[in-house]
């Protein structure tokens, strides 16, 4: 696929990673930031608003010149995401007077046919999640863990390429995907959010499988693990955030985060506060323009991020020593040298006293690149799936 096919695919895929943000945000237009000497118009603003309407943006799209004006972190990390798929295009003038807004529409088309299936789950506390899976049951079962909070577009090229050769199910974090946001009170600590994990596989029908933990994911997969070992068959843990307990080895980037979380979880009211600081521009400064819509989805509103601070911060303080000496299943632990996000050495420990780890430390890799799917990476995970895992399907 090349030339305006390929723009199209792309244009559906970067409109699905900016819908959930741009689903809680309040203005009911985007304003897209062209310089003086790119030649997008008309035909610029008539293909984003065909891919918005096929991806169902509530928003409208508008293109114009001139300098991009003040306006909130959200909104920016939108626009400009739009902004670059503006500057990965061809002659749009030209591809709309041979072909229309037909490329979008079969994009639009192709994409609905090969997007992950959505289930929605039920949990003993009353709960709904939302859960999705990819590939073929009759391959071996992967239960991907994501960092807390983030969209499952985040995942979806693990999904995809992890269902090459696996029948892989993931889930969104409780009550924050939820139409009229998380319930007052809602259960956030790791042992529930290791019972959603759970929950999920019981609704699919998959008695035991293998458990992917990225991020924060990592320690939520551990949790599950300890506490319900006859599920899993091995498990695989992918720059994990780990805490020990005082004298934790972590970067700053990691307190930092721990600190806000702590603070935001404790009131509606401090979260409120907090999060109109997410609000300035300069929020963005070390985000990749690539993720920002999906990495600031759970900041978009107050009562959105006292949640998330609630469900992050119990996983960023919880102590995983005692779990790690109970623990035989086949694990493999990925980090880099250069994850300057989470701390590698939580990663060595971890390997360390895991009873049968191996330790994977890639020599470059910020921890946002796992998100990347590159082959190295997707052999390493599907490799080892494969190694640890019969064929045997689940019921349904």
């Amino acid at each position: 696929m090349t030339g305006f096919g390929a723009w199209a695919a792309t244009a559906v895929e970067v409109f699905g990673e900016i819908k959930p943000l741009a689903g809680r945000l309040p203005q009911d237009r985007f304003e897209v930031v062209v310089a003086d000497d790119e030649p997008h118009g008309d035909a610029a603003r008539r293909l984003l608003g065909s891919v918005a309407r096929e991806v169902g943006l509530r928003q409208a799209v508008d293109v114009r010149h001139g300098r991009e004006r003040a306006a909130s972190s959200f909104a920016l990390a939108v626009e400009r995401r739009l902004r670059g798929l503006l500057r990965q295009a061809g002659p749009l003038e030209d591809w709309v007077r041979a072909e229309g807004d037909a490329p979008i529409g079969h994009a639009a088309a192709r994409a609905r046919a090969l997007a992950p299936r959505a289930v929605r789950v039920g949990t003993p506390s009353g709960l709904v999640l939302e859960a999705f899976t990819a590939g073929d049951r009759r391959r071996p079962a992967v239960v991907l863990v994501p960092p807390c909070g983030m969209p499952v577009e985040l995942s979806h090229r693990w999904l995809r390429a992890l269902g090459e050769d696996c029948f892989v199910v993931t889930w969104q974090s409780r009550g924050l995907f939820a139409a009229d946001g998380p319930r007052g009170g809602m259960a956030a600590g790791v042992a529930e959010q290791a019972g959603d994990l759970l929950a999920v596989m019981d609704a699919l029908d998959l008695p035991v499988s293998h458990v992917m933990g990225l991020c924060g994911g990592a320690v939520i997969a551990l949790d599950a693990v300890h506490r319900y070992p006859e599920r899993f068959r091995s498990v695989s843990l992918w720059h994990g955030d780990y805490d020990f307990g005082p004298g934790s080895a972590k970067t700053d980037h990691q307190r930092d985060v721990q600190a806000l979380m702590e603070l935001g979880a404790g009131s509606l009211e401090k979260a409120t506060g907090y999060q109109k600081l997410m609000h300035r521009p300069a929020a963005l400064a070390k985000i990749p323009e690539r993720v920002a819509p999906l990495v600031l989805y759970p900041y978009a509103t107050p009562v959105l991020f006292h949640h998330y601070c609630r469900l992050n911060s119990a996983i960023m303080s919880y102590d995983v020593t005692e779990l790690l000496g109970d623990i035989g299943h086949p694990a493999l632990v990925v980090t880099s040298r250069t994850d300057t996000t989470a701390h590698p050495a939580g990663s060595h420990r971890v390997a360390r006293e895991l009873a049968r780890a191996e330790l994977v430390e890639e020599p470059t890799g910020d921890h946002l690149s796992v998100f990347d799917t590159s082959p190295r990476l997707t052999q390493l995970a599907a490799g080892f799936v494969t190694a640890q895992h019969s064929t045997t399907p689940g019921h349904r």
